[in-house]
């Protein structure tokens, strides 16, 4: 009987490991985190725009920005930092990252517009691993270059 309950047992092992993958050892380092790619040469955002609500802007979809899904946040917002947008402007960005989420804010003065002074655009973001950050909320607004609101951020078109 005993020789039976061993040959049960050693059985039982042998077909056990028999085609199993060896199980890789569990680490006690956590896993790197890939980098995001490097910011942009372009000043921060001035913190009076980062600190306002996003109630004084105007929802919008980040496609209208052309801002769409990327690795990191900053290749997401390219779009935004190009030449044919930052011709004759002075750009500036600032993103916040926290956990999963992030928030983009681009400023730009000194634009060609003689209705508009400053733009200042911000998206929201969420990381989806592996692929990377996609956009989920956007708003713009404007600071206007003449009339009764002159000088004044508004969610409004200037006039």
């Amino acid at each position: 009987m005993m020789r039976q309950v061993l040959l049960i047992v050693v059985a039982g092992a042998v077909l056990t490991a028999c085609n199993q993958p060896a199980q890789a050892p569990v680490s006690e380092t956590p896993a790197t985190v890939a980098q995001p790619a490097t910011a942009p040469n372009l000043p921060p955002v001035a913190p009076e725009l980062l600190s306002a609500a996003n109630d004084q802007f105007v929802a919008i979809e980040p496609s209208e920005i052309g801002v769409f899904g990327a690795p990191t946040v900053y290749e997401a917002v390219a779009p935004l930092l190009g030449p044919e947008v930052s011709e004759a402007a002075n750009i500036s960005l600032s993103v916040r990252e926290i956990g999963d989420d992030a928030v983009a804010d681009v400023a730009s003065t000194g634009l060609l517009d003689d209705s508009v002074s400053a733009a200042h655009v911000r998206v929201e973001f969420r990381r989806e691993p592996p692929e990377g950050w996609y956009p989920v909320n956007a708003y713009r607004r404007q600071q206007c270059a003449r009339g009764e609101a002159a000088g004044q951020w508004s969610a409004s078109p200037c006039p």
